[in-house]
């Protein structure tokens, strides 16, 4: 067997209040009609960022609002939160306010999805939508009832709490570990803990919430995981270096910028000095390799929004796009959601990701004293 590799990392520190999904009831504390925003005070480490766009009517400051985190506002700003607060459940997301039926993409097949809208769309009440997840494929009608009132009743419960006086959390996200079960646990075959503790809770919320994966929870010592607490560290610390070697020779380089993270591949003797066809071959398995380990990067890095991918230069159009049919192939299970453009005659191959989060380099790393981040030294005016 290869070594173990690990592909995704989750960090949430004990009581943390700045995650996505979280809702709240704010107060305005003043209005930005330049910015086209309002900022609101939900109890979180700077002010939430609320487009107006979001809000049905004018809003004045001290009005209070229900909202709920879109997106993790970083270690120096606030969250961005919405107005249209949605719940999730594991096979509907529950969309107060609004009307109809969305089907996941990912559910492929057309009967399914037929289905599935009919199911779901005699479910819904007056005033409230729902969007099917890919884990409703399959299941019964009475599962998506009761889990839709379930849903229900608990934004109904939300709605009774509106009349609280100060600025409140109203309905947090389950922990980040019973969330993955959730959303994913489904494709995994075993899920470990190295506490007794926390193995037993999530096997009793599996049997409420996800019949049949319960089973699959197993507590074992952290000594006697495979691979090692010390091997999954060591490269969660290997995803902080910008360079990546490749098997098959050549390797990353992993550059973050304010706007995007580009990501250039290079052949480093790799078939690069080899004539014609042969020296093609080569370039394209070191191209086909690094779609592989930047789908895993991104991933594990929790990259964010627009990246930038500078493939090795390749001749043949078909071999162009045998690369990115690899890349789409290797993001397809990519717990968040890619979309990935066609190469350009440069070698150029955009993706964005959609951002969840903080990034592993930003929950593992801290601004340095001296550079103030920009990861160079001022030289003495004497040297100059």
């Amino acid at each position: 067997m290869g070594r173990k590799r690990v592909v995704e990392f989750h960090y949430e520190p004990e009581g943390e209040a700045n995650t996505e999904g979280n809702i709240y009831l704010g107060r305005v504390t003043h209005v930005e009609r330049g910015l086209g925003a309002a900022f609101v005070d939900i109890g979180t480490k700077g002010a939430a960022f609320l487009p107006l766009s979001d809000l049905p009517a004018p809003v004045v400051e001290g009005a209070k609002q229900i909202v709920q985190i879109e997106r993790w506002g970083g270690p120096d700003k606030g969250p961005r939160v919405t107005t249209r607060v949605s719940l999730t459940g594991v096979c509907l997301v529950l969309q107060p306010g609004r009307r109809g039926v969305s089907i996941s993409e990912r559910i492929v097949d057309k009967s399914e999805r037929s289905r599935l809208s009919a199911l779901v769309g005699a479910i819904a009440q007056p005033g409230e939508g729902f969007v099917v997840r890919t884990a409703a494929i399959d299941v019964e009608e009475r599962q998506l009832r009761e889990e839709a009132a379930a849903l229900r009743m608990s934004w109904q419960k939300l709605s009774d709490l509106f009349q609280a006086e100060r600025p409140a959390a109203l309905y947090r996200q389950p922990p980040v570990d019973l969330r993955l079960l959730r959303d994913h646990g489904r494709q995994f075959s075993q899920i470990c803990y190295d506490q007794r503790g926390a193995a037993e809770a999530a096997e009793a919320w599996c049997n409420a919430a996800v019949p049949g994966l319960a089973n699959r929870i197993a507590f074992h010592r952290s000594t006697d995981w495979t691979p090692a607490v010390g091997q999954i560290l060591e490269q969660i610390e290997d995803a902080l270096d910008p360079r990546v070697d490749l098997a098959e020779g050549g390797g990353l380089m992993i550059e973050p910028t304010e706007a995007m993270t580009v990501v250039d591949v290079n052949a480093l003797g790799a078939g690069a000095a080899q004539p014609g066809a042969v020296g093609e071959r080569a370039l394209l398995r070191t191209n086909l390799a690094a779609a592989d380990e930047i789908a895993r990067q991104i991933r594990l890095r929790n990259v964010g929004g627009i990246v930038v991918v500078d493939f090795i230069d390749l001749r043949d159009a078909a071999h162009r796009r045998q690369v990115v049919d690899r890349l789409r192939n290797a993001t397809a299970s990519d717990s968040a959601p890619v979309w990935i453009g066609a190469m350009s005659r440069l070698g150029l191959v955009e993706l964005t990701r959609k951002r969840r989060g903080p990034t592993l380099a930003q929950i593992m790393t801290k601004t340095c004293a001296t550079c103030e981040g920009t990861g160079r030294a001022r030289r003495p005016m004497d040297e100059l």
